[in-house]
Parts: structure tokens; C-alpha cells; sequence
């Protein structure tokens, strides 16, 4: 492969390395941080961010792996490849189809008191993540079978489906439904989250409400943004980028830095995670319940004068 050398491999190698573990850590701190939040983790959106964020981090395992690989330029073992392919890409798949959820329970939850108790109420959201968790285990045992592989590609520094194998071409054609599919589900469902905070802005009483909304939109539009990036050039990649050794190394990159891209922009977007995690502050983070949320708080202090949780 033109343009690798020895150097080329320690650098690469070591940078995917450090860069995974990096991730691993950061969404460490703000997984943690979500679930400890009492006030956080009863939102479904953050119920979705959370499970989101921990098929994320469990790619960070064979990104880090791959480093190794490319410093030594040999899988060691073919099992061991494919098992790397069985981790990372339906972990990815699910993921993405985590982000579709995501939006949709953004705008159900912004439409509708009576959809987002039938959709997402009591434990109702579990049921997104049992469907998601049920495409992950298809996609674990497809890519288990000996009929369809995805592995690593030590001298490409990228992923790669084994085309010889007979199942590999449909398990990457569904792959690419779903990645690319979701795109213009989730777009869509944006699209009507932005029209309806904007026509309705001037209806909320609490600023601070309608700030808090904005910024789960923030956070949610930003995992959807950089998927739509990745996932466009992961398949379209010889329509958009020069075939050359650089460009799926770049990809590769941009899939690994998927696991970074979010702990940083909850760090940023959220003000209550930043506290609790640089110091260590008790307390609720009621700066980030959303404005449906905050309309039953204020509903249930009419009766009992002090703030109340809401429980789903």
C-alpha cells in the first residue's frame, strides 16, 4: 500500500491506541456522571444518550486492538480479527440506530404529554433499547457465522468486509441501509424538533426551560451530524475521496474519534455534567431537565409547595 512505511505503522498504531483508551476514559466520566444523576437518568433522553454512549465505548476495545495490529502488521490470528469485527461493527450499528431513537423521542416528547407516555413512559423505553440490543445480537451472530466478515486490514490501516465470503456483501448491504437510512429519519424528525422550538419559543414562560431544551437538541443534533458525516463517506467513500491509504486511515479515525465527539460536546452543552465531574459537586442538575419535564415540576408544586422529581 503506497505511502506505509515502519514509521508509519509505530505512529499510526500508537495514535489509535491513545486515542481509544482517551475516549474509553472521557465517556467513562460522563457515563458515570449520567447515571448517578438522579435528575438526568429520569429523562428518556438521557436514558437513550446513555445506553447510546455504551455501545460507543465498547468500540473503543478493538480500535484499541487494531492499534496493536498495525504496529505489528499481523492479526496474530484470523479468529482474532473477526472477533474484533464482531465487537465494533454491531456495536456501530446499534449505535446508530440509538441515534434514530434519540430523535424521535425528542420530538415525540416536545409534541405530545399523551404520545410520550404511550411511546416512552413507566418503562416503556426500554422496549427502544431491547429492539436495538435485538439488532445488535443479529448483526454479533452474522458477522460470528463463518459466511460474512468483517475484520481489520493491518497494511490498509482500515476495516474492510470479506467479500470471498458468500453472506459478507448483504450483512454490509443492510449495514449501509440502516447507517444511511437513519440519516434522513433522524434529519427529518430534527427538522420538526428546530420548526416547532421556534414557533413555540415565545410560549415559554421559564427561559431557563426552553434554554435546557436547546441544549439536549444541541447535544443530540451534533451525534446525529458527525454519524451523517461518517457514515456517508464510510460507504460512498470511492464516490467522495481519493482511493489511497490516507483516506481509510482518516475513516478509520473519524470512527474512532466517534467515541470522543459526544463526551466533549455533553462536557461543553451541559453545564450540571461539567460541575459534577470537575467538582465532584452534590446535588441535582435540574438545569437540564427539558421543558416538558419542567411543566409537570411546576404542576406539582401547586400542591406541595417545594420542587418535585418527576418519576417515568
Amino acid at each position: 500500500m503506497s505511502g506505509r512505511t515502519v514509521q508509519t505503522d509505530w505512529i499510526i498504531g500508537i495514535a489509535m491506541m491513545v486515542v481509544s483508551v482517551s475516549c474509553a476514559i472521557a465517556y467513562y466520566l460522563i457515563l458515570s456522571t449520567i447515571y448517578k444523576d438522579k435528575e438526568l437518568f429520569r429523562m428518556a433522553s438521557y436514558k437513550f444518550m446513555f445506553f447510546l454512549g455504551v455501545f460507543d465505548v465498547f468500540q473503543c476495545f478493538p480500535h484499541f486492538v487494531t492499534g496493536i495490529f498495525t504496529v505489528t502488521q499481523t492479526v496474530f490470528h484470523p479468529g482474532l480479527a473477526k472477533a474484533m469485527g464482531v465487537i465494533a461493527t454491531p456495536c456501530y450499528v446499534t449505535f446508530t440506530l440509538l441515534t434514530i431513537f434519540l430523535s424521535f423521542n425528542r420530538f415525540i416528547q416536545l409534541s405530545s404529554n399523551t404520545l410520550e407516555l404511550f411511546f416512552f413512559g413507566g418503562k416503556r423505553w426500554m422496549i427502544w433499547i431491547l429492539i436495538a440490543s435485538f439488532i445488535w445480537l443479529l448483526f454479533v451472530l452474522a458477522l460470528s457465522s463463518p459466511w460474512a466478515t468483517i475484520r481489520y486490514i493491518p497494511d490498509w490501516y482500515s476495516w474492510d468486509y470479506d467479500t470471498d465470503l458468500p453472506f459478507s456483501k448483504y450483512v454490509q448491504k443492510v449495514e449501509m441501509c440502516i447507517e444511511i437510512g437513519g440519516i434522513f429519519v433522524s434529519m427529518f424528525f430534527y427538522i420538526l424538533i428546530i420548526n416547532k422550538l421556534l414557533k413555540t419559543k415565545k410560549h415559554y414562560l421559564i427561559s431557563k426551560s426552553y434554554n435546557a431544551e436547546i441544549k439536549v437538541l444541541i447535544q443530540a443534533t451534533v451525534i446525529t451530524v458527525y454519524c451523517t458525516v461518517l457514515n456517508v463517506l464510510w460507504h460512498n467513500y470511492s464516490w467522495l475521496l481519493p482511493q489511497h491509504l490516507w483516506s481509510y486511515t482518516a475513516l478509520n479515525f473519524m470512527w474512532i474519534c466517534n467515541s470522543a465527539v459526544h463526551p466533549v460536546i455533553y462536557f461543553i452543552v451541559n453545564k450540571a455534567i461539567r460541575h459534577k465531574i470537575g467538582t465532584k459537586r452534590s446535588g441535582t442538575a435540574l438545569g437540564a431537565v427539558t421543558v416538558f419535564e419542567h411543566r409537570k415540576l411546576e404542576k406539582a408544586t401547586h400542591t406541595d409547595h417545594t420542587m418535585v422529581s418527576v418519576k417515568y
